[in-house]
């Protein structure tokens, strides 16, 4: 196990270890074949990695819509704390991240690494405008309050996802070419919502894109004189889904499973060139996604063929059912693990103190409010802290996972699985439990049982004071950014 820092940052720097997060964009549980032995699609390198590494088979995003998970990846806290209640953010949309909140760049900072981000912002930023019009956006000045405001040395990436407008890239903070373009809307697997582009912009050349600049950067550190924090939020396979033609007919089962081996195929050109420049026995690697499969990806092809991204897992992208929401987890470092399950309940919001811990950082009351260690697993000397965990849907419904039951404050999916209309909500019951050890696909609502009812005030009472003091990790009550607007609070 890491020591606590001690002497000066020159000490730390030469024995803390480097760490990478990749973060996927709306891939499944299912589509790893390390964590789906009935997966259609072919994901050798993940598979190698999961070989020598830790695949967790409890790890949740904090919400099953891709803003507000990734917003507890970078700040340790859960997202219905802020002022964005559902949905996400878009290309222009203002930062969701408070300038005064530290963040797990930041954290890194504090103990002498150097950070950087490539990929995928989708937090917000402020542009400049030229007139008073929002929408009259001036692409030649600076943002500000984007990722090089927020902790990290060096950006790379784009505003939101690779369907949103504006199409182009920012580097540290200025966009890298001149917004002359224009992308047309399309639908299905090659949605695209239309807007304007930089020149240079190509989306089938994003991942490719995305994967040079990142084996570039670790080549940088090949010399190890600073450690280093990379967050590689990747584009893919979100929509569009755009294989290149090396992978174009790849996977057998269609456009989407190619695509998701391009994103295998980046986690082994990561591997190999940590590998290539000496760098793989002291850096972290964790691959993971920010929440579940995307339902619009012809999901029902996809099952015809026998391919199931969520596993045995109900509900996809958006929805508070366990396919919203499970996802991979998988971290490797060097050669210390051996393959090994660890059933541990974690979050991706966990990352923050764990790394603290790695770190020997006591975190403010005010910092990662929602982030509990799961350092002792990546140490092999102990077990995860969190005792249970809330999680918000797309339209912003909670639940609340007490070890192996799950309460949900509302009827159906709450987001954009069946059902979430108004007419087959109708006689649904008003919440929801299922006993996830027993019936993980959550077929049957046990909320009527009245052998449950003694838990299930226990858990709406956990429930309401986790949301009433701004934390559930131990300390005192901070707040939330907002006194309520909860979907379903009343049912508390």
């Amino acid at each position: 196990m890491l020591l606590a820092l001690t002497g000066t940052l020159s000490t730390v720097a030469a024995k803390q270890p480097n760490v990478i997060v990749v973060l996927a964009d709306d891939m499944g549980y299912g589509d790893v074949t390390a964590l789906n032995p009935e997966s259609k699609i072919p994901t050798p390198y993940l598979d190698a990695m999961a070989a020598r590494g830790i695949v967790f088979t409890d790890a949740h995003a904090t919400s099953s819509l891709s803003t507000p998970s990734r917003y507890s990846i970078l700040t340790g806290r859960y997202p219905w704390r802020t002022t964005l209640k559902n949905g996400v953010l878009g290309g222009y949309s203002e930062p969701m991240i408070a300038a005064e909140r530290s963040t797990i760049a930041n954290l890194f900072q504090r103990h002498g690494y150097t950070t950087a981000i490539i990929g995928k912002w989708h937090l917000g930023w402020n542009w400049s405008h030229r007139t008073d019009n929002p929408k009259e956006v001036d692409f030649t000045a600076p943002i500000t309050n984007g990722p090089t405001d927020r902790g990290f040395d060096y950006f790379y990436g784009l505003p939101a996802s690779l369907d949103m407008a504006p199409y182009l890239y920012v580097e540290n903070n200025r966009v890298t070419a001149p917004v002359t373009a224009h992308v047309a809307p399309q639908k299905g697997l090659n949605l695209m919502h239309g807007g304007v582009a930089a020149e240079d912009f190509d989306a089938e050349k994003c991942l490719p894109n995305l994967l040079h600049r990142a084996t570039d950067y670790i080549a940088q550190h090949k010399e190890q004189k600073q450690p280093f924090f990379l967050y590689l939020p990747i584009t893919a396979p979100h929509t569009p889904v755009v294989p290149t033609k090396e992978f174009v007919g790849k996977s057998g089962i269609g456009p989407y499973g190619d695509f998701v081996m391009m994103v295998d195929y980046l986690m082994g050109q990561i591997l190999k060139t940590l590998k290539t420049n000496g760098l793989a026995e002291n850096t972290i690697v964790v691959f993971t996604t920010d929440n579940g499969c995307a339902p619009y990806v012809e999901i029902n092809k996809l099952e015809q063929q026998g391919h199931f991204p969520s596993y045995i897992y109900r509900g996809y992208k958006s929805d508070i059912f366990e396919g919203g929401h499970r996802i991979p987890l998988i971290i490797s470092w060097g050669d210390r693990y051996t393959g090994t399950r660890n059933d541990d309940l974690v979050s991706l919001g966990d990352l923050y103190a764990t790394f603290a811990q790695m770190l020997g950082d006591d975190v403010s009351t005010t910092e990662a409010e929602d982030s509990f260690s799961f350092w002792p697993v990546l140490t092999q000397n102990g077990q995860a802290t969190r005792p249970n965990m809330i999680i918000q849907s797309g339209q912003g419904m909670l639940s609340l996972v007490d070890r192996d039951m799950k309460l949900i404050l509302g009827a159906g999916s709450g987001g954009w699985g069946y059902p979430n209309k108004p007419e087959d909500l109708k006689n649904l019951p008003a919440l929801q439990l299922y006993d996830l050890k027993n019936d993980p696909g959550e077929r049957h609502n046990l909320i009527k049982n009245p052998q449950y009812a003694d838990q299930i005030e226990q858990m709406k009472e956990m429930l309401r004071r986790q949301i009433d003091s701004g934390r559930s990790t131990p300390g005192p009550s901070v707040g939330n950014d907002t006194k309520g607007h909860w979907k379903n609070i009343d049912m508390l």
